[in-house]
């Protein structure tokens, strides 16, 4: 017993010994503040309504920039109360209207109205047509997505080509965002052969923003042109415009083309096949029907209308959303609102290398050298608790009315600023921004107005008319919290 209390007595004084000999350890350097922490000031938050709180804050370190910038984050929570994620296109699809309007026409009903919402989709204006008669209030433009666009199960526009690998968006089911890649596959059937649908609501002929399939050609001199003789395009119910009438674009060969045109009712029995489309006239005005579709071609596509389809056929229509990150089909009924990206700016909590540090707008800074980004910001996303939140990054309202609100950042500095720890998100989408970024709460709007106004008796700033906004608000789809 001695021999073995020796010898641990011995092995804990050489213990000791190390120990002692050891020089300590340098305390761990604490980690560098993040971007928010670093710059920005929090405000005290404000509950918009049970479970869907504003939080606020301000830029403190300016960094180069005449005034702080603004960061608002909308947290919306489902457990709280019974809230619903949508989106929404107006009165119309087609139809510029500001996110005010749009939001307006949600319900008539004051208690249902949104609790708040943000500017959506990617999209670009499209020229009028000189015959067109536009809606009363209508801007002379009319508008097309840049993506995959959908509400309540209502496909609006195809899904950027990109190789065949679609293009990003946000899928809203349910209240909640799910953020991937989406393809679409759109089929028309008829007297047992099938053909490709170009695209959803649009010009045939050529397409703004990006390619739809692999036979759309950039055109060269008009940067985010695409030309393809031979297409056809499906006009839904909800299409706000007269469909296209031939030589919208004097740029465009292929939007010359009378092409031919099929009406289908409510019942899906084709009404009327004719030439040339939009009218026979420059005063006739073609509308879809109630309920129904329009099939326009050009080129082989409207030989292929020709020759399929007639008065009293039913043609199947097939419209198909892909998830490609799941690989799996989303089916388009009513629960389904998707709205449209190039960029996603977070993924699982972290910014993805192909994020582009792109910026439209440059303007010198305060040291009267330096050029900024100056691009206003909008975002969707989703935070650690699965909750949706919506994003922007704006300047402060400018005490000059000649100097424009808007001062953003660009896609990466916007990242990074959202993937500060404190924001705890972890997916996020880019959505439209500079002049269409709009924030409101309730009938507010909390972001200043940072695009040129036209009326020259107007304000020389305004809110932009936009494709579609996303709000949150009352609905069926609270997951209600234990009590």
């Amino acid at each position: 017993m001695t021999g073995a209390l020796t010898r641990t007595w011995v092995a804990v004084t050489a213990a000791l010994s190390t120990l002692a000999l050891t020089a300590p350890a340098a305390p761990a350097a604490d980690p560098a503040p993040s971007p928010l922490a670093a710059g920005w000031t929090q405000e005290t938050p404000r509950t918009l309504a049970p479970g869907v709180t504003r939080i606020r804050y301000t830029e403190r370190v300016p960094d180069n920039r005449v005034r702080g910038r603004v960061l608002n984050i909308v947290e919306i929570d489902p457990a709280a109360s019974a809230l619903t994620l949508e989106s929404i296109v107006g009165a119309g699809d087609g139809l510029t209207e500001t996110v005010a309007d749009q939001l307006a026409g949600v319900s008539s009903v004051a208690a249902r109205r949104p609790y708040a919402g943000v500017n959506g989709g990617l999209f670009k204006s499209e020229p009028k047509h000189p015959d067109h008669v536009l809606p009363a209030g209508a801007e002379g433009t009319t508008l097309m997505h840049m993506g995959v666009s959908v509400t309540d199960g209502v496909l609006h526009s195809s899904s950027c080509w990109t190789n065949g690998d679609g293009s990003n968006g946000a899928v809203i089911q349910y209240g909640i965002p799910y953020i991937t890649r989406l393809r679409t596959d759109l089929r028309l059937t008829a007297a047992g052969a099938t053909v490709r649908i170009d695209d959803v609501n649009r010009d045939p002929g050529r397409s703004r923003g990006c390619a739809r399939d692999a036979e759309d050609v950039a055109v060269a001199g008009q940067p985010g042109l695409y030309t393809d003789p031979d297409e056809i395009i499906l006009f839904t119910d909800d299409y706000a415009y007269p469909v296209p009438k031939p030589g919208i674009d004097r740029n465009i060969t292929a939007d010359d083309d009378p092409g031919f045109e099929v009406v289908i009712d409510a019942h899906g029995v084709v009404t009327d096949a004719r030439e040339r489309r939009g009218g026979r006239t420059a005063a006739e005005q073609v509308h879809v029907p109630d309920g129904g579709r329009i099939l326009q071609g050009v080129g082989t596509g409207a030989q292929w209308l020709r020759t399929h389809l007639t008065r009293d056929d039913r043609p199947a229509v097939g419209l198909e959303l892909h998830d490609m990150t799941l690989d799996r089909d989303i089916p388009l009924d009513g629960s389904v609102d998707v709205v449209s990206s190039f960029h996603q700016l977070l993924r699982v909590g972290t910014v993805p290398a192909e994020l582009p540090d792109s910026c439209s707008g440059r303007e010198t800074g305060a040291d009267g050298t330096t050029l900024i980004c100056t691009d206003s910001r909008t975002a969707l996303g989703t935070d650690i608790k699965g909750r949706p939140v919506l994003i922007t990054l704006t300047g402060q309202p400018q005490t000059d009315p000649s100097v424009t609100h808007e001062d953003g950042d660009s896609l990466q500095a916007f990242a990074r600023l959202l993937d500060s720890p404190e924001l705890a998100l972890v997916d996020v989408l880019n959505l439209d921004g500079g002049g269409s970024t709009t924030l409101m709460t309730g009938t507010e709007v909390q972001t200043p107005p940072t695009d040129a106004g036209k009326d020259p008796d107007g304000p020389e700033y305004v809110h932009r008319r936009v494709a579609d906004s996303v709000y949150t608000g009352v609905g069926g789809y609270g997951m209600y919290a234990k009590q």
